[in-house]
């Protein structure tokens, strides 16, 4: 990756928002998604965490949180940034820019990082998004996002002009969990540049992986009320058909937060110190442990 065109902005997560800010998700965030070339993952690991290194040491203004597959694709990496605004956006270019000029060391291991990466990746590609509040759900805090250590991503891609109803649909999805008072926490942005038009993407922050046997214990056990909420059965059955109809595809990834490839902001690295800032020996054993671990 190019780190001179890497857009790193300050960077904040929510426990369902990805990356939220305790007055709630940030309005635009960036995923950057780097494919890694196969058999090539420890050398990325430690470029990775070699750049992660230089920002520190050059106090680069820059965040962000990284994401490796737990489900998906394996050689996949996902990074995380989060912005107020697309002005902001601009302005942490500029920012970034001004920081490479005036440190000649960063500079130069940058260079260096480039030149070792030029056989890393076989597609990198950054997108970004904005938030929906509306069709978002009670999004956690961030202190509580730095507490987590998973992260789930459900990708949706609506078919052309269907838009409008897939928004009226999660509206009145978010109305029946407010009557039913279900225990869900997630938030919802849609694409802006970057990406087919029509996706959306909905963020769940997870403590672990065991969240996600209280999920699906959750929905079954709130199917009735649910139901009821929604306004019967009748309905419940016109709105899976409407789905069907207005989405043309969609996928659910698992992550886990990384955080020796990571530099979260000081919010998000208080909320669990031990964890985001660990020891070396103790950040490589863990990711070492990671990438053995079985598939769920």
């Amino acid at each position: 990756m190019d780190r001179r065109l890497c857009i790193l902005g300050t960077l904040a997560l929510s426990a369902t928002a990805v990356l939220a800010q305790d007055a709630g998700p940030p309005q635009v965030i960036a995923l950057a998604r780097e494919e890694i070339k196969a058999g090539r993952g420890s050398a990325h690991t430690k470029s990775a965490a070699s750049f992660i290194a230089a920002a520190n040491k050059a106090n680069a203004p820059l965040h962000r949180i990284a994401l490796v597959p737990v489900s998906g694709d394996d050689n996949a990496v996902v990074y995380l940034q989060a912005f107020g605004s697309f002005a902001d956006v601009e302005a942490a270019r500029k920012q970034l820019e001004e920081t490479i000029a005036a440190n000649a060391a960063f500079k130069a291991a940058l260079d260096r990082l480039d030149r070792e990466e030029v056989d890393q990746h076989a597609s990198q590609r950054t997108a970004y998004f904005t938030l929906r509040p509306e069709l978002s759900y009670e999004p956690r805090t961030a202190e509580q996002t730095g507490k987590s250590r998973y992260m789930s991503i459900t990708t949706t891609r609506i078919k052309p002009g269907r838009v409008p109803d897939y928004v009226d649909y999660l509206k009145s999805l978010n109305v029946a969990r407010k009557k039913t008072g279900i225990d869900v926490h997630t938030a919802v942005y849609q694409v802006a540049t970057g990406a087919p038009t029509g996706t959306f993407l909905a963020f769940t922050s997870l403590r672990s992986l065991s969240d996600l046997d209280d999920i699906r214990q959750t929905m079954e056990q709130s199917q009735k009320a649910m139901e009821e909420a929604l306004g019967g059965a009748d309905v419940v059955k016109q709105r899976r058909m409407l789905i069907s109809e207005i989405v043309a595809d969609g996928f659910n990834t698992v992550y886990a937060m990384e955080p020796s490839l990571s530099r979260p902001t000081a919010l998000i690295a208080a909320a669990d110190p031990d964890f985001w800032n660990p020891k070396p020996a103790a950040a490589t054993k863990a990711l070492a442990a990671k990438k053995e671990a079985p598939k769920p």
